[in-house]
């Protein structure tokens, strides 16, 4: 009976170190992130659907520095504010593909990493219009910040989060809410 408590115990510990690894930190204080990220944009613009995207950085001493790329695949719904005839019916389809770099500070908390962040850089918004379907569109490109924090845990090399953020088009028709979910590697 003691050999066998003896190797359940072994096993046990065995799995709790090898399924919980601790982050190693052979680069000192620098992590370099690699995630993926999924969501929604809400937003006047018109429906932009479900996003899915990537994007990667360097955090240095707390500082963090990256790039992002997200796809917004886009929908259609009927267009509010288009004129039409009365009883007729606008429909608008719109994607967006957002490319940029964001910056922020990572202010830990034992496994919990919390990051205000700002990110900058280009939305290439697809459009069309069509009565009853959309029909041949257009393609715009605006420049966009946006303000927003990321909550991560961490959990060993791998990490989970959410984030949040006020997409603004300081250039272009109007802004989005935006809301996503990431899980990715820190090295």
């Amino acid at each position: 009976m003691a050999r066998l408590s003896l190797l359940l115990a072994t096993a046990g510990l065995t799995i709790a170190t090898l399924g919980f690894p601790t982050k190693a930190d052979a680069l000192g204080p620098v992590d370099i992130e690699v995630g993926a990220r999924a969501g929604l944009a809400t937003s006047p613009l018109g429906p932009l659907g479900f996003g899915i995207g990537g994007r990667g950085g360097v955090s240095i001493l707390g500082l963090y520095a990256g790039i992002d790329v997200l796809d917004y695949l886009g929908a259609t719904a009927e267009c509010e504010s288009c004129s039409s005839p009365p009883g007729q019916i606008v429909k608008q389809s719109r994607s967006a593909l957002l490319y940029g770099f964001e910056a922020g500070y990572n202010l830990k908390v034992s496994l919990v990493t919390i990051r205000p962040q700002l990110g900058l850089g280009n939305l290439r918004l697809s459009s069309a219009y069509g009565d009853p379907t959309p029909g041949p569109g257009a393609i715009s490109n605006y420049f966009y910040l946006e303000p927003g924090v990321v909550g991560l845990v961490s959990l060993g090399v791998l990490f989970v989060g959410a984030d949040v953020g006020a997409l603004l088009l300081l250039t272009g028709p109007d802004s989005a809410l935006t809301v996503h979910g990431q899980i990715g590697v820190t090295f």
